[in-house]
This record gives structure tokens, sequence and C-alpha cells, in this order.
């Protein structure tokens, strides 16, 4: 059986990506800070595992085939996003697991056209698409050094439903 971590499992999209994968039949092991899931995670395995904590988030992803990398800040907390993809590349390589990452809009900043392809030119115009961009290249480097492979879904940031991100 296929082995998926989600990071943030208590997020709005970590929630219902969780559940997706247990509905599929996966083994899913729900990360988060307190190690707590909510009860519509039934079938899940709780671990405990900080994004900002490498050797934790290492531990807690250990022996797992994909990671689901839903950890995102609050907002004025952006300046956690780098660190925390470089500690979820760390835990991919140390697993030699897929990545899965959500990708957002803010990347083509407040020129973005109205059709967006895979060629359509980063043009960031806030802190946060910087930061993104960033992120963005970091998974490329990786993946075009053969060490970690990506998938990213790019999508607006208003998916999900009710949650808390704790």
């Amino acid at each position: 059986m296929t082995k998926i971590a989600i990071l943030g499992a208590n997020g709005r999209l970590g929630r219902v990506v969780s559940k997706a994968f247990i509905d599929a039949g996966y083994d899913v092991r729900a990360i988060t800070r307190s190690g707590k899931i909510p009860a519509e995670l039934t079938g899940a395995t709780a671990v405990a595992g900080d994004g900002l904590d490498r050797e934790a988030l290492i531990r807690a992803t250990e022996g797992v085939d994909i990671i689901f990398n839903g950890l995102n800040p609050i907002y004025t907390d952006w300046g956690k996003c780098l660190p925390m993809a470089e500690n979820v590349m760390a835990a991919c390589r140390a697993n030699d697991a897929l990545h899965l990452a959500p990708g957002n809009v803010y990347i083509y900043g407040s020129s973005m056209p109205a059709l967006i392809t895979e060629d359509t030119p980063f043009h960031p115009t806030t802190e946060k698409g910087r930061i993104r961009v960033a992120m963005e290249d970091l998974f490329r480097r990786e993946a075009e050094a053969g060490r970690v492979r990506t998938i990213l879904l790019r999508a607006g940031d208003f998916f999900g439903g009710t949650g808390t991100g704790a």
C-alpha cells in the first residue's frame, strides 16, 4: 500500500487532501504540529511534526512514498515559507519520496494574464509572490539535480473548507 504523509493535515487544504487519500485507500500519515487530527480523518495515523524542525520532519515522514506539502504559515508570517520548503525537500530526499505541492498564482503578480500555461513567465509584484518564486526555484533545482521529484498543482488560494491550521 502506498504511504503518503500529509504535512499540515489540520489546515483547510491538508484536511481535504488527507480525506481524499484516505478514501482512495492510501496509508495516510497526517502530520500536524500538535500530533492531533480531527475525527473526520479517521483512518489516518496522527504524527507530530513541525515544518521548521528539519530532523523532526524527517522522522515524521520516515518510510513514506509521497509527501504532500500542505504547510502554510499565517499570512503575516510568510518568512517561514522558504525554511519550511527546505526542510520538506530534506524529508523528501531522506525518503526518496515524491513531493506533491499546491502552487498559487502570486508568482504572476498584479498583471497576471487571463490564461496561464506552464510557460507563463513569473512576475511577482509582492513579497509573497517573491517568496513563492523562491520556493518553486528550490523545487526546480532539486528536480534538475535528480534529488526530489515534484508535482505542483497551481490554483488560486481560495480552495478548502473550514479549519484552523493548528
